[in-house]
């Protein structure tokens, strides 16, 4: 079943999110749901399994620049027991339906190059590939 993340869900979301990768603690998760949940330019969704844990989860939320303005996969993660059992499928279309539902024309996303297994599945679901990118950062931070 997939539904809208709820606070209570933190702790799952953060050791899924480990599978991607990413290490963050059920803290910040909780912190971070505390501010994306309630606004209109996200969209937060959970797969649950039949005993009720969670076994994955995908963020959307709109981008509005001066050129353009897109919905985009912000991150998607199923539970590594799950893959290949349609869940993946299932909570990017309720991203989708979100997307639309909130006026966008179009959806993208942003994967690694090492995620090559992940590339396959957008493909096989419609996504074309349109754009290679380099990625530069600077920590506002001091000591990171």
């Amino acid at each position: 079943m997939i539904r809208p993340a709820e606070l209570k869900d933190a702790k799952a979301l953060a050791v899924l999110t480990t599978q991607l990768g990413y290490e963050v603690d059920p803290y910040t998760v909780e912190e971070r749901l505390t501010r994306i949940l309630p606004t209109t330019t996200n969209g937060v969704f959970v797969s649950e399994a039949e005993d009720q844990t969670l076994s994955g989860w995908a963020h959307v939320y709109g981008k509005t620049l001066i050129e353009l303005e897109y919905a985009e996969i912000g991150g998607i993660v199923v539970d590594h027991t799950f893959r290949r059992s349609g869940m993946g499928k299932k909570l990017m279309d309720a991203c989708e339906e979100w997307a639309k539902a909130n006026g966008y024309d179009e959806i993208r996303l942003r994967s690694g190059e090492q995620r090559a297994e992940a590339h396959q599945f957008y493909l096989g679901i419609g996504y074309e590939h349109s754009s290679n990118q380099k990625v530069f950062k600077k920590a506002l931070k001091e000591g990171e």
